[in-house]
């Protein structure tokens, strides 16, 4: 999936900035070293190393360490030296040194796992976080995506223009809800239109977020050894009700 995804992955995300001044700010009070993970093209793991905090970034898709490389080789030395990148998987890593004082786990990462994956994913978070360590788990509203129309329609979603090519990228979404599966999967479809005429490439991704309750995510976090200590509905820190923008998660390893 993130093969295809990361060429776009920019673009589509170029306006999503309201959660980077909170994890800064978080970083700020809790500290560093910061652990992240599903770190994608570095929307967050970059503002963190120029921010100067020592962040170590994992992601499973190479396309996308591939994008961050790029663009560190653009930061100043002071800016690359904060950060280490990991290829890996984040139910199943092992990195040589314990003791982060903060993992992060941005914007719906962790709806892309299974139950037993984000369980997976928890273990391994905890070992490598300092005791009283904090974890940051961002995921969208659970009763909003319970109410996506089941309708399979498609939709166009994103219209993109390629700066070096020219070429134009309609992008189209199909959703398929399956509730008492608490499961929303999503069809991407991107045409490449090229700038001078001519046939249309076509790429079809297919992904699931399985969706979680805030009762559920308190389950969770006991059941991996976190103590939570707020459930937020915005990044302004109001409290997560059913109409809230967001499911802000902060719990620390107990």
């Amino acid at each position: 999936m993130y093969e295809t995804v990361a060429q776009y992955y920019d673009a589509l995300h170029k306006s999503l900035t309201v959660d980077i001044g909170y994890v800064l700010a978080l970083a700020g009070r809790v500290g560093a070293p910061v652990l992240e993970c599903g770190c994608g093209t570095g929307r967050i793991l970059l503002p963190l190393a120029r921010a100067g905090f020592v962040v170590t970034g994992i992601d499973s898709s190479p396309a996308m360490l591939q994008l961050i490389r790029q663009k560190l080789r653009r930061e100043q030395p002071e800016v690359r030296q904060q950060v280490r990148l990991i290829l890996g998987d984040m139910t199943d890593f092992a990195l040589p040194e314990a003791g982060f004082k903060l993992a992060v786990v941005s914007y719906n990462t962790l709806l892309h796992l299974n139950g037993m994956q984000k369980r997976q994913a928890l273990h391994a978070i905890h070992r490598h976080l300092q005791p009283g360590g904090m974890l940051f788990l961002d995921l969208a509203n659970p009763h909003a995506l319970a109410q996506t129309p089941n309708d399979h329609m498609l939709t166009l979603e994103h219209v993109l223009d390629d700066p070096q090519t020219g070429e134009q990228v309609l992008v189209f979404a199909r959703n398929h809800l399956q509730a008492p599966a608490q499961t929303l999967q999503i069809t991407w479809i991107y045409d490449r239109s090229p700038a001078g005429g001519g046939p249309v490439a076509r790429e079809v991704v297919t992904s699931s977020y399985h969706y979680l309750y805030a009762h559920e995510v308190d389950l969770l976090l006991a059941d991996t050894g976190f103590t939570p200590s707020g459930f937020y509905g915005d990044y302004r820190g109001k409290a997560f009700s059913e109409d809230s923008e967001r499911l802000l998660v902060l719990a620390t390893r107990a």
